[in-house]
């Protein structure tokens, strides 16, 4: 043996099972902080993917430039990437038309589709070369049978242009949404064609160098040519995914995340400093042997040191690898759950940052954990190496209070507060594992506002009445009712602006009809009153909450259409409509048979439409076939994907950090009770010998487990609630102003996960407990 240091080695060979929850406790710190600091990083590049998708590749817009003071922008070493943009018809109306149809017109530089909008990039031919050639959308081509080399004839308000067409690009999800062709031109042409009184020269879009710093560029270009703020609009999320957003909502964002990594560090330093504890606990004797023969405390420091950092080298490599596979699965369910925005992602995709977080995270807290562990085994005497661990327990100043509980369950009360240290890092951790669950908690409440869900009532088709008649026939939704592609349809009548009385006031309502399926989502929106009513009775209807609605349950609307007059009776209110608000009185709901009465005639101005899963295209295509060219058709998938996908991901990472604590907690408390209970082997083995049990030791043993949970549950609490309101606060009140509520469901299922794991824990402890005879538990060790 060349240094005293040589004995780590062998003591981890003869300590081989006790090490185990040391090295579980590490490499479960380690995975804390690799999975979490790796979803975190694939929450990052999934909204990176998605926002470039949906919002575009670009910093920052200019309004009001001159081509001179575009080109300096654009000559600035820090700008990556340009491009003019202005668009004509933007609500798809038939001023500029092809074949009927509205066409969006839009003038842009090759850079816009290219490098400022990869989701609107040419999939075939090229860029428009010259004025007399345009990039037209696949809807265009799939709907007019187009190629490369055709002419296309656009209705403008100064008569016809000629097009020629150059290459197609990806649909967009407002161009499907609006059903409407996108034409793509050099800016040059556009300036040609647009009207006389449109002097502006549209937007100038700017993308900066990856390297520089965002806002002190975007700052600069302001300041050199005198753009104020109300012109210089910015990408906000996208610039915020990147950490570049001086947008006070992002700071707050910013701080809430390093509130959270905080956190996470700290109870890495919890978990790792409670396991060393009772190991060093566990092996006094070893210490003062090493007293004996002449090891200093600086020695004995050093060796504890060593002995942790040789556990790091088994327990970091696991921790990470576990990290890791746990990673890819989250990026497998990710391309699963929404393939439109991640099928370019990875499955195997290795996040780099949360690797080097955990190697460096471990080997800190493991060497933060160990200073006082190592402190307690340099102060132990040489008489520890005669008399065992008879000098670990702290002195008894107060005897195990038996007037309220049984002997052997105070006896686990006392024990738990005998050691004040140790009930503090036991009881602790367990505190951190409760903080940490509340302040990812209010992710889900920034998840509900930030990212809107898809109501059950978005379509993934709709075929609409062009001037809002109800000029959609009967038959059509007949047929479609019969179409196997077709899950569910629904259509609805609209009626504007009829004129209404109600309580001596005039006023006009929108009247709308609903069927079954709509009144089944209503029972789910409903804010007071009855959905059935309006179903079964002709003289019934809802209305739509909004604050200037005056509509409530109970009042009579007097209703004049056509000549005819009728009362409803309104039963109910819902809180939310899948419609825009309505002036006068809002919108009143009520079924068909009710509006035909009221306003006599027969179709529909709106029928949606959800697709069944095993659609196909060519089922959308016969179905915008049905529809016609005097019926605009929506095709809302693309948008209900992007909706879809957004939640799904912020969803998965939300729920996913909730588990992983929640499993992390499970396991530590396991963990730790298990140890506790091999620390103190040696007493139970004692006091089996003075004639206690094996049930009574249990029942002491889980005394003394739920000592440490219920004060963690408390300390938990006094401190996470705290820290939940903080984050509530900056989170959700500071943008959308709801207020603080005590989260009693979430610190339910937090306490009773502690609460429950600690009593479960007892159980491999006990059979240990019960299979040890009186003399292998006292010589343990």
């Amino acid at each position: 043996m060349k240094s005293y240091l040589s004995l780590v080695p062998i003591a981890a060979k003869v300590h081989q099972k006790a090490n185990r929850m040391s090295l579980l406790c590490i490499a479960l710190a380690v995975l804390l902080v690799t999975a979490i600091f790796g979803m975190a990083d694939m929450f990052l590049r999934s909204q990176l993917i998605q926002t470039r998708q949906s919002d575009g590749n670009w910093h920052v817009a200019f309004k009001n430039l001159n081509d001179e003071q575009a080109a300096i922008i654009a000559a600035r070493p820090d700008v990556a990437s340009s491009s003019w943009y202005d668009i004509l018809n933007y609500q798809a109306e038939t001023d500029y038309s092809i074949g009927g149809k509205a066409a969006a017109i839009c003038g842009l530089d090759e850079s816009f589709l290219t490098d400022l909008y990869p989701d609107a990039s040419i999939i075939e031919g090229r860029f428009p070369s010259d004025d007399a050639e345009a990039v037209l959308t696949q809807n265009a081509k799939k709907a007019l049978r187009l190629q490369i080399g055709d002419t296309v004839r656009v209705q403008t308000p100064n008569g016809p242009l000629l097009l020629t067409v150059s290459g197609f690009a990806d649909d967009t999800a407002m161009m499907l949404r609006y059903d409407a062709y996108g034409v793509f031109v050099s800016t040059a042409q556009f300036r040609a064609i647009r009207p006389a009184a449109d002097t502006g020269e549209g937007l100038f879009y700017v993308q900066l160098s990856g390297r520089c710093n965002m806002q002190k560029a975007i700052a600069d270009i302001q300041a050199q040519l005198s753009i104020p703020d109300a012109d210089a609009p910015q990408n906000t999320r996208l610039l915020g995914l990147l950490g570049q957003s001086s947008d006070p909502f992002m700071l707050q964002i910013y701080l809430t995340a390093a509130a959270l990594f905080v956190l996470v560090l700290i109870a890495g330093v919890m978990m790792i400093a409670s396991s060393l504890n009772s190991n060093v606990a566990q092996r006094t004797q070893f210490f003062g042997m090493l007293r004996c023969v002449g090891a200093t405390p600086k020695q004995v420091i050093r060796l504890v040191r060593a002995e942790a950092l040789a556990w790091c080298r088994l327990a970091i490599p696991a921790g990470i690898a576990t990290g890791v596979v746990l990673i890819w699965l989250l990026c497998a369910l990710l391309r699963g759950l929404s393939p439109y925005f991640f099928a370019g992602m990875p499955v195997f995709a290795v996040s780099l940052p949360s690797i080097l977080a955990g190697i460096v995270v471990g080997l800190l807290t493991v060497l933060l954990a160990a200073r006082s562990p190592a402190k307690r085994a340099a102060r132990v005497s040489p008489l520890t190496a005669v008399s065992g661990n008879a000098d670990t327990a702290a002195p008894v100043r107060k005897a195990a209070g038996t007037r309220r509980l049984r002997v052997d369950m105070a006896l686990g009360v006392h024990h738990a507060g005998s050691n004040r240290k140790n009930f503090i890092l036991m009881g602790g951790s367990f505190a951190l594992s409760i903080i940490l669950f509340l302040s990812f908690s209010v992710l889900i409440a920034f998840m509900n506002h930030a990212v809107t869900p898809l109501a059950p009532s978005t379509p993934d088709l709709s075929i609409v009445s062009r001037d809002q008649t109800r000029a959609v026939s009967e038959t059509v939704l007949t047929k479609l009712s019969q179409n196997p592609a077709v899950e569910r349809v629904y259509g609805r009548m609209f009626a504007f602006d009829l004129p209404a009385t109600v309580g001596g006031t005039d006023s006009t309502i929108d009247l709308i009809s609903y069927e079954q399926h709509q009144f089944q989502w209503a029972e789910d929106v409903l804010l007071e009153g009855s959905v059935r009513q309006a179903v079964e009775r002709r003289d019934a209807a809802l209305t739509v909450y909004t604050p200037t609605n005056p509509l409530r349950v109970g009042d009579v609307l007097t209703v004049e259409s056509g000549g005819r007059t009728r009362t409803l009776e309104i039963t109910g209110v819902l809180s939310t409509s899948p419609f825009n608000g309505a002036g006068g009185f809002g919108s009143v709901l009520c079924s068909e048979q009710t509006f035909q009465e009221l306003i006599g005639g027969s179709g529909y101005t709106v029928i949606d439409m959800q697709l069944a899963k095993n659609a196909q295209e060519g089922d959308v295509a016969a179905i915008r076939a049905l529809a016609g060219d005097d019926l605009m058709f929506s095709d809302r998938r693309a948008n209900n994907a992007e909706v879809k996908g957004a939640y799904y991901a912020f969803a998965l990472f939300v729920f996913g950090f909730l588990a992983l604590i929640a499993l992390i907690t499970v396991l530590h408390i396991v963990n730790s009770v298990s140890m506790s209970v091999s620390a103190r082997m040696k007493q139970y083995g004692a006091m089996r010998a003075i004639g206690m049990d094996a049930r009574q030791l249990v029942r002491m043993v889980a005394a003394e487990a739920a000592t440490y949970a219920l004060f963690g549950i408390t300390a938990g609490c006094i401190i996470g609630l705290p820290v939940h309101k903080l984050l509530f606060e900056r989170l959700v009140s500071f943008r959308w102003g709801d207020v603080w509520q005590l989260p009693l469901g979430t610190l339910g299922i937090i306490a009773a996960i502690v609460l429950f794991t600690s009593l479960l824990a007892v159980r491999g402890p006990a059979k240990r407990i019960r299979q040890m005879s009186i003399v292998d538990t006292i010589s343990a060790l």
